[in-house]
């Protein structure tokens, strides 16, 4: 069985992010390849499948191990084994640059945006990386492969659009049941692209029930309509996001560059209320279909989308949860995913 090695900075549980739960989905999955996850951080949390090395040094989000290079340079086939970085991460592209591994696949996951004084000199060697070294990008969306300017000076032969999936639910709650009292549910950690502010001033102004999933969001609990919950399993989540009213996104950057979360939403036929980020998070969540899209930012627009679901009618409401689920099983089950991946190693095999 041929061998796929996946590189990305963190892993799960030592950090939770999307990345991340997309790398765990892919070596866990039924793939006719095998695959294994090196990464970095505490090396104790190491197993079969993945390998971890201690960090030598960090400079703002990037992060380096020479521990994890050696291996790389000693025990993978350059000729063979198939090579599977997630990015951005440029220190680990960088490093990528001088070494002639014949199959290199990347999944580009989104842009640098924050960190501009890194991408005023990244760009460029990004640019090269992914030219001269790479045998296949994979985006997660057309809209975000179109609105990357990165991407869009990528030959379009050489990238495959391929969107995230997620498992399917053990069990899936019954889609006609009423779940328009319940509450509204964010999912997310107190970053600055997350819209946290954001949030908050919709907590002030609305009596509705809200419930928060994600770190660093306990002076929220100032709010009597809010209830927060942090470090959760994925069981306990999944019955909540099945319980919710309705998902509610409230980021502010290309950041979001896609956002699992909404995909386990519409695997819950659940409906969305997200931000027109112009991100895979535009292609994922479709107006008045299976929810509803605001202005990026923008609380007015915001709270009048909001009161759209708060008047919706039953009818409408189904509607929305039957499309919603619809949209998971046709597009965003995990089984897809896993199929397109594996045609992409068979390619470059």
């Amino acid at each position: 069985m041929k061998k796929v090695f996946h590189l990305y900075k963190t892993f799960s549980p030592y950090t939770h992010g999307g990345i991340e739960t997309y790398v765990d989905s892919i070596i866990q999955s039924e793939s006719k390849f095998e695959h294994y996850f090196l990464s970095i951080g505490n090396s104790s949390l190491s197993n079969s499948q993945k390998i971890i090395f201690k960090k030598t040094f960090q400079y703002s989000s990037d992060i380096f191990s020479l521990g994890l290079c050696k291996f790389i340079l000693k025990k993978i086939d350059k000729e063979n084994d198939v090579i599977h970085i997630h990015t951005p991460w440029p220190s680990m592209e960088f490093f990528l640059c001088f070494l002639n591994f014949k199959k290199i696949i990347v999944t580009y996951h989104s842009d640098i945006i924050r960190q501009k004084f890194i991408n005023f000199f990244f760009k460029y060697i990004t640019m090269y990386f992914l030219k001269r070294k790479v045998s296949k990008i994979i985006a997660t969306s057309e809209i975000y492969c179109k609105s990357s300017k990165i991407l869009r000076k990528i030959s379009k032969k050489n990238i495959c659009i391929i969107p995230i999936g997620v498992k399917d639910l053990a069990y899936l709650n019954n889609l006609k049941k009423d779940l328009r009292k319940n509450y509204i549910l964010f999912i997310g950690s107190n970053r600055s692209y997350k819209g946290i502010p954001l949030l908050e001033q919709l907590l002030k102004k609305e009596s509705l029930k809200f419930v928060l999933i994600g770190s660093g969001l306990s002076h929220l609990n100032k709010y009597p309509n809010t209830e927060i919950y942090e470090n959760i399993s994925e069981a306990k989540k999944a019955d909540i996001i099945s319980n919710a009213s309705a998902l509610l996104m409230t980021s502010t950057s290309r950041n979001e560059a896609f956002g699992i979360v909404l995909v386990e939403s519409l695997r819950s036929g659940i409906p969305i209320l997200s931000p027109d980020l112009n991100s895979g998070v535009s292609f994922v969540n479709q107006d008045n279909l299976t929810g509803f899209v605001y202005k990026t930012g923008d609380i007015t627009d915001l709270r009048i989308k909001l009161k759209k679901f708060k008047d919706i009618d039953y009818s409408k409401y189904l509607d929305l949860r039957f499309q919603a689920r619809f949209r998971y099983e046709q597009i965003f089950n995990l089984n897809h995913m896993i199929k397109r991946l594996d045609e992409v190693y068979y390619e470059i095999s």
